[in-house]
């Protein structure tokens, strides 16, 4: 049994590895990613390709996972609803804010990006890559989420993220534990969190989380565009704007909510 947990454990962080990269990958390149013995993860991709999950480029001998995952995620998506609930909420706020809103969830002690409205015209638009890694520390979807978690649990996850190298290249980005600490502080009393010019030079986010339960939040929504379209003045009424699509997001979520202990029992 120990034997089969070890191999879907590899298996599933090969998958990881696979949908992380923007191009295919080499077996030594996921090997040395992974610390697994690159015998071991040749044998795995070949049955992930043996079983239409993964395909090998006949040229560079190289892999990457198949339109198999995408179509799957997009089937559960429609299936839950998700997008059909969430997608008017998001325009509408993009709507009344002229600005970028997105909405991030929590995957497996992480964030990641579902979806998007555009609100500024085109040539003046903010917008980022949907993909890239989420860096918790320094965006403000991250720091709503981690606020509602308890400090200790917030501060594990930081320490494990780790605050240097994480893709924030703003000049304020938060480096210091204890100023990350007391930044999750002042966002949990206020329901809301900031991040000015933190992920990036010149670019404001206002974010809040949602919350279906009142407890567990499942990601957050949030609005961001350029320092000089959302100065200081702007910011408590676009806070208030992204909390109230937070809790209208939160009556409307489709999928049941695991509280943390469920999550790690199931």
């Amino acid at each position: 049994m120990r034997v089969v947990k070890s191999q879907l454990h590899s298996a599933l962080d090969l998958i990881e590895a696979l949908s992380r990269s923007s191009a295919p990958c080499g077996v030594s390149d996921l090997a040395g990613q992974l610390n697994l013995p690159k015998s071991g993860v040749h044998r795995l991709l070949g049955q992930l390709v043996e079983k239409g999950w993964a395909e090998q480029d006949p040229v560079t001998q190289r892999y990457r996972l198949s339109l198999r995952f995408a179509l799957m995620g997009k089937r559960m998506l429609a299936e839950a609803r998700i997008e059909d609930i969430c997608q008017p909420i998001l325009d509408a706020v993009a709507r009344e804010t002229g600005e970028l809103v997105r909405l991030s969830c929590v995957q497996d002690r992480r964030l990641a990006w579902l979806g998007s409205a555009q609100g500024a015209p085109p040539g003046l638009m903010y917008a980022p890559s949907m993909t890239g890694r989420i860096p918790l520390h320094a965006t403000a979807n991250g720091k709503a989420w981690l606020s509602t978690l308890p400090e200790k649990e917030a501060v594990g996850i930081l320490l494990q993220e780790g605050l240097t190298d994480t893709g924030a290249s703003g000049p304020n980005a938060i480096r210091d534990l204890d100023g990350l600490v007391s930044d999750l502080r002042r966002t949990r009393e206020s329901g809301w969190a900031i991040a000015l010019e933190e992920a990036e030079a010149g670019i404001v986010a206002i974010a809040a989380p949602i919350l279906p339960d009142g407890e567990t939040a499942i990601g957050a929504v949030s609005v961001a565009g350029p320092v000089q379209r959302i100065p200081p003045e702007r910011h408590e009424r676009l806070a208030d704007r992204v909390r109230a699509a937070a809790a209208e997001l939160a009556e409307r979520w489709p999928i049941p909510v695991l509280s943390p202990s469920a999550r790690r029992t199931a």
